[in-house]
């Protein structure tokens, strides 16, 4: 009998493929795992749907994104650097930090991850 508390949906092949492979690799069920990422895209998605208006995605770089900030009508650097045990953390050079609006929003987008991941 099915757990009532999960819910049928349907994805591409493709995305199966590599939500599965991930689940493996991580040694997790693959309804929990794909709960978990959903489950944080949303949290994502809430959190920085007041900056999606004026934050927008310029370019991707080897090691630097750059962010269009419309409210402060600015052309935003955000730096790639190496962290403590393999990590990568962002840092803003309009801001001069390491946590903004700008790093959360570059760390934030897909294509950023994935680039990461790699």
């Amino acid at each position: 009998m099915p757990d009532r508390r999960f819910r049928t949906i349907t994805v591409s092949a493709q995305l199966y493929q590599q939500v599965q492979e991930k689940a493996k690799k991580e040694k997790k069920p693959l309804a929990g795992l794909v709960s978990d990422i959903l489950e944080v895209m949303l949290y994502i998605e809430d959190r920085f749907s007041n900056y999606a208006p004026f934050l927008e995605l310029i370019s991707l770089g080897e090691d630097e994104v750059v962010v269009r900030d419309n409210k402060k009508d600015r052309i935003v650097g955000v730096k790639a650097r190496s962290a403590d045990g393999g990590k990568v953390k962002f840092y803003c050079e309009l801001d001069a930090t390491d946590y903004c609006q700008h790093t959360a929003f570059a760390a934030a987008l897909p294509q950023v991850r994935k680039a990461l991941r790699r």
